[in-house]
């Protein structure tokens, strides 16, 4: 083919090769608003958030927005565990405390009331029934270590032999009658180990010319040397349940006649210091 040079090569369909001249694009912002406009739902845009421009920095705060203390604070509500126990949940008032401590209070008395209703009677440490209607003064006390058996005479010694006593105490008493008569009474006490043993030796005490548990007198203890002997004119004896008291009175200035009322009334008084006298250390 032949070179041209200048001209372009003229080829079979095609077009002049003509320069085209273009405008050079030029964007116009002036349509678009500053904030994005939101996207259509069927939009690719819809998916991605609009975010609203920041608040500018100078921007004076707004005056006529109320008082952050005018609002009411918001409530919140705990949320109650499901595993609280109900105690927690219920609280007791002060009147409540105070009646079950009412309630508390009258339940222990009602109880103590009745044990006390109830429960044996413990007649061996209790006391007397009554006081005796005699002063009596104590002179001399002693208690038998040695048993009662070595102290005891004829049916009632025989007795100790075979059902010896717990315990022995021996003690003489001066006393006054109204008329101002002194009277001397000898009081022995003797402890057993049962009731029934104690009824057993109080029968035989009570029976003539079977003995007798000697009296401080008897066995001339010392300061008894000027005293009355005590010949039963006088003689009474009491079981108290497993405690048998044996006493014995006589004048102290004058002649003893024998049962004599007054003498007896003193010995039968004079009893009623059994217990106290057994207990006595």
């Amino acid at each position: 083919m032949p070179d041209r040079r200048g001209e372009p090569e003229e080829m079979t369909g095609a077009q002049p090769n003509a320069q085209r001249e273009t405008t050079p694009l030029r964007r116009d912002n002036s349509r678009i608003s500053p904030d994005r406009a939101p996207a259509t739902p069927g939009s690719q845009e819809a998916t991605r958030p609009a975010f609203a421009p920041p608040p500018l920095r100078d921007a004076p705060p707004l005056r006529d927005a109320p008082p952050l203390h005018d609002a009411p604070p918001p409530r919140v509500r705990q949320p109650t565990s499901p595993q609280a126990p109900v105690s927690q949940l219920r609280r007791v008032t002060p009147t409540g405390w105070l009646l079950r401590g009412v309630v508390l209070f009258v339940i222990s008395v009602l109880s103590g009331v009745l044990w006390l209703m109830l429960k044996p009677a413990d007649k061996e440490d209790a006391a007397p029934p009554d006081l005796p209607r005699y002063t009596f003064t104590p002179i001399r006390r002693e208690e038998a270590f040695q048993g009662c058996q070595n102290v005891s005479t004829d049916s009632i010694k025989g007795f100790f032999a075979k059902q010896e006593c717990e315990h022995l105490t021996r003690a003489l008493y001066r006393t006054k009658l109204p008329d101002g008569t002194e009277v001397l009474t000898s009081l022995v006490t003797v402890l057993m180990p049962n009731a029934a043993s104690a009824q057993q030796l109080n029968d035989l005490t009570t029976r003539d010319g079977t003995g007798n548990i000697r009296d401080l007198v008897d066995d001339e203890r010392d300061g008894t040397e000027n005293m009355p002997r005590l010949d039963d004119d006088a003689y009474a004896s009491g079981g108290q349940d497993r405690l048998v008291v044996i006493g014995d009175s006589a004048y102290i200035n004058k002649s003893t006649p024998k049962s004599d009322p007054a003498l007896l009334d003193v010995t039968r008084e004079a009893l009623k210091l059994g217990w106290p006298q057994d207990q006595t250390p």
